[in-house]
């Protein structure tokens, strides 16, 4: 039987920090309307409350969050006014998470914090801050 963690790895193998270095939200938006997001579906109405919530579980359940979200449209003929209903989606959704993260944190809302404490948690959390997707 082969022992996994008595394995020998060269020495120019990718440490597996590396591999998953960056963790990326991806929200499709598709020509018919529907935005996916990973496997999920989910509705437009939907899309900033479902955002918040994965943000906001994932910090809850590793203490580290997304690094940053991608909008990806599968057909550069979407309309203009589709994409950016579903870009404020994506910031208020950003913005509700940043909320339930100070509130958790600090008691706080954002606004209410030390500039450190501000300059912290976009150091920390630059997702909550992201402005290009």
């Amino acid at each position: 039987m082969l022992c996994l963690a008595c394995r020998i790895f060269p020495a120019d193998a990718t440490p597996i920090k590396e591999i998953n270095a960056e963790k990326i939200l991806l929200v499709t938006l598709q020509e018919t309307g529907l935005i996916t997001v990973g496997n999920d579906m989910v509705g437009s109405d939907e899309l900033a409350r479902y955002i918040q919530e994965r943000l906001f579980k994932s910090y809850m359940g590793t203490g580290l969050m997304h690094h940053k979200i991608k909008l990806v449209k599968t057909d550069p003929h979407i309309p203009d006014l589709v994409t950016d209903a579903v870009i404020n989606e994506i910031k208020e959704g950003q913005k509700r998470a940043l909320t339930e993260l100070c509130l958790q944190k600090h008691r706080k809302l954002y606004e209410n914090l030390s500039p450190k404490q501000q300059e912290k948690l976009k150091k920390q959390f630059p997702v909550l801050f992201q402005t290009n997707y």
